[in-house]
């Protein structure tokens, strides 16, 4: 078992050994700033950034017939993104239970 207090993770029961444990999780993306000027959302999907930008710059720009056209680019960014992320939370096939123990 374990849980996060803070910023450490707690386990119990206490190893009795060093162990090695390996997880997945997630992390918040850092705000970009003028001293941090990427991150890894930029890196990796920059696609989101830029399509987010157009869209919002538009109307500022009275540019309103193409308002749809950076929004629908900028949902399917989205949208790969939410598939990525799906794909590398389940990996493998689909979750199926076995029985082993020879119920009837």
């Amino acid at each position: 078992m374990f849980t996060i207090i803070g910023d450490k993770f707690r386990l119990g029961p206490a190893p009795s050994s060093a162990d090695g444990y390996s997880m997945l999780y997630y992390k918040k993306i850092p705000a970009l700033t003028p001293a941090a000027t990427t991150n890894d959302m930029l890196t990796n999907n920059p696609d989101v950034y830029l399509y987010g930008c157009l869209l919002e710059a538009e109307p500022f720009l009275q540019n309103d017939e193409r308002v749809q056209l950076w929004a629908t680019a900028y949902q399917q960014a989205v949208a790969d993104l939410q598939v990525q992320d799906n794909k590398d939370r389940h990996s493998g096939s689909e979750l199926r239970v076995m029985n082993t123990g020879g119920y009837y």
